[in-house]
């Protein structure tokens, strides 16, 4: 029996440094079915608010976490397609809300160059894809951190981050004291990072009875290889590394992907575009045939 995907798209893209992260959902969408003749059921929605409008985030998360929650309530697979990195507030909003309404919990792997870890308070640009994390945590905009309840999303034990290396002290000192796990970019190589993050997805998996859920942020990975992000940092993640890492999860315990911060506009060579149509096409092949 063939389990059911739903592509869910955030088209938000001015909450980044640079637009153009908001056309993602549709050319993703679009060049599956196209170049990989995969046909998936797609929803995407639309943000037309402006860049630190609250209150219009807060409307357009909601959106997207509704769709979140449908999803899983009908045994759906949901892979979300940012948009820049403040769309997870809405993806994982929706997949928490549901656990919770079931007394289950959520854990996620972040997969990122940076933290995504301000506050209000401590951010000096104001940009929502330097804070989804706090927010999921429960820090933030109160208006952000209520999206379908006002409990926190993610407790700072069921969250675990790879690949960091540019980051700032306010947002490491917050992780810090709320004893987040993080594996920084330093600590790892390309052939200790699939132990790692195997051994992570493992037990995260045991700590949440099988609810992991994994958010890529492309510039997590190594902008030589993948270049179309708009906050690029030197020396990230293997995309092959990465590719093989995630071709041995048991997706049993996988309740959902995130891809965020593609910028089509920097995809000159199309490579970026090529990668990501790989490891979703891998990841639609495992998740629907259930094959480990």
């Amino acid at each position: 029996m063939t389990k059911r995907i739903k592509l869910i798209g955030s088209a938000i893209g001015n909450c980044g440094r640079l637009n153009g992260c908001e056309s993602s959902p549709y050319q993703i969408s679009n060049s599956l079915a196209n170049t990989e003749g995969i046909l998936l059921d797609s929803d995407v929605v639309a943000y037309s608010g402006g860049s630190h409008d609250v209150l219009a985030q807060r409307e357009f998360f909601i959106k997207v976490a509704h769709r979140a929650e449908r999803a899983i309530t009908k045994g759906v697979f949901p892979i979300f397609i940012g948009g820049d990195h403040s769309c997870a507030i809405g993806s994982w909003s929706g997949i928490a809300y549901n656990l919770q309404k079931q007394d289950k919990e959520l854990a996620l792997i972040w997969i990122d160059a940076h933290m995504d870890a301000h506050r209000p308070e401590t951010s000096e640009t104001g940009n929502l894809h330097g804070m989804p994390v706090a927010h999921l945590l429960g820090h933030g905009h109160r208006e952000l951190t209520s999206i379908l309840t006002a409990m926190p999303k993610l407790k700072p034990e069921n969250i675990v981050y790879f690949g960091i290396r540019s980051f700032e002290k306010p947002e490491e000192d917050f992780l810090q004291s709320l004893g987040v796990k993080i594996y920084y970019q330093h600590m790892l190589n390309n052939e200790t990072f699939e132990a790692e993050f195997l051994s992570e997805f493992e037990r995260l998996a045991k700590l949440t009875n099988g609810n992991v859920g994994i958010s890529l942020d492309l510039d997590g990975l190594d902008p030589i290889e993948i270049a179309a992000v708009g906050t690029p940092v030197d020396d990230g993640i293997g995309s092959g590394v990465f590719f093989d890492a995630m071709s041995k999860i048991n997706v049993n315990d996988l309740i959902a992907f995130e891809i965020a911060e593609y910028n089509p506009s920097l995809d000159k060579d199309h490579k970026s575009m090529h990668y990501m149509l790989q490891l979703l096409k891998l990841l639609v092949s495992r998740i629907r045939y259930n094959a480990e």
